[in-house]
């Protein structure tokens, strides 16, 4: 017969224990850029659905400041102000604030639409994974519309790495993380660019 905790010790764990019940569900936001769920433990960056926390919080989807008394390049300091990706620093610049892989950079850069407004059959279809409609002239990644032929392959490349990150976390959460940054694990000890180890 297993042994009764006090009610005082019962009620105690009621009122400090996280109540979930309580915590909305956002899955259902994961048309829009960036969304965690609390209540699941999942995320969603062009569509995709993350289940890392490492992952995700690597990619940063909705960027961050970075103040310019910490910007010694002045080509950062110009794509803060006016946009742009600073290759040299792997780091892009939308409406000012920074964005640390090439994924999020363009995702921030390009349109959020609503699937059930796009009239053309081929960019809805699109809109569920990825894809790019020649007769419209744009791509779509989940809910985002991007222009250009150059941006799409950038992004269908940046797109693809997050999946083969996403395999990744299965080995390792931080390898995940550095391969969509081109960072360096720091338990792996392995650096990445492009989504591949290097050397």
């Amino acid at each position: 017969m297993s042994p009764r905790l006090p009610a005082c010790l019962v009620l105690l764990l009621l009122l400090v224990a996280p109540s979930f019940a309580d915590e909305p569900c956002t899955c259902n936001e994961k048309r829009t850029l960036g969304v965690w769920c609390d209540v699941h433990d999942r995320g969603y960056v062009a569509g995709v659905e993350i289940r890392s926390a490492e992952l995700f919080e690597a990619l940063d989807a909705h960027g961050h400041e970075i103040d310019d008394e910490y910007l010694d390049c002045e080509t950062c300091k110009r794509f803060k102000k006016d946009g742009g990706f600073c290759e040299d620093h792997g780091r892009g610049w939308v409406g000012g604030l920074a964005y640390m892989s090439k994924l999020t950079y363009h995702l921030a850069s390009g349109t959020l639409r609503d699937g059930d407004a796009i009239e053309c059959p081929v960019c809805r279809k699109n809109a569920d994974t990825h894809g790019w409609c020649a007769k419209c002239g744009v791509g779509m990644f989940g809910p985002v519309e991007v222009s250009g032929r150059q941006t799409f392959q950038e992004l269908d490349h940046a797109y693809h790495t997050l999946l083969e990150a996403q395999k990744t976390t299965e080995r390792c959460e931080l390898c995940a993380g550095a391969m969509v940054i081109d960072g360096r694990c720091p338990v792996c000890k392995i650096s990445y660019k492009d989504g591949k180890p290097t050397k």
